[in-house]
């Protein structure tokens, strides 16, 4: 599909099958022959007879299924139906997969900026001048906290 501009670096953008119209109302959504059942009718851009139509009005997607508000006859042309970005189920993060190496080195004063909440901080901690820190809950501070910047406890 040609993109008028800088080519989209995250988006998933593409064109689904051609559909041939049949005197129906219903369709199916495929992409290379595979149904496409995770999509939104807000996430299309779909042409019938050179006409732009609005999601939601005169169509409805529910599963690979997208359905008109009126029956399409073997006249009518569905010209293109595009999608520009997918919805998806969110992943599930195994365990131990994502460590400190992975994580902006901003969000942590230490090496382990992802902990359970021993309740707890048995490490030193210096928080510069020009750095802000947050400790939250019920914590036992079991070491030193020299502090520059500026250090919250909630």
């Amino acid at each position: 599909m040609s993109i008028i501009g800088n080519s989209p670096q995250y988006a998933k953008a593409y064109k689904i099958d051609p559909i041939l119209t049949n005197g129906t109302a219903s369709y199916t959504l495929q992409y290379r022959g595979v149904n496409k059942s995770t999509l939104l009718a807000e996430q299309l851009i779909v042409s019938v007879n050179g006409v732009i139509q609005n999601p939601g009005s005169a169509f409805t997607v529910s599963g690979a299924t997208i359905t008109f508000s009126e029956t399409l006859d073997s006249a009518d042309t569905i010209d293109f139906i595009n999608v520009v970005g997918e919805s998806h189920a969110v992943a599930t993060v195994s365990d131990n997969a994502i460590t400190p190496a992975k994580l902006a080195s901003t969000v942590a004063l230490t090496d382990t900026p992802v902990r359970i909440n021993t309740n707890s901080i048995d490490t030193n901690i210096v928080v510069d001048s020009d750095k802000n820190a947050m400790v939250a809950g019920p914590v036992d501070i079991n070491s030193e906290i020299v502090v520059y910047g500026s250090f919250t406890v909630v």
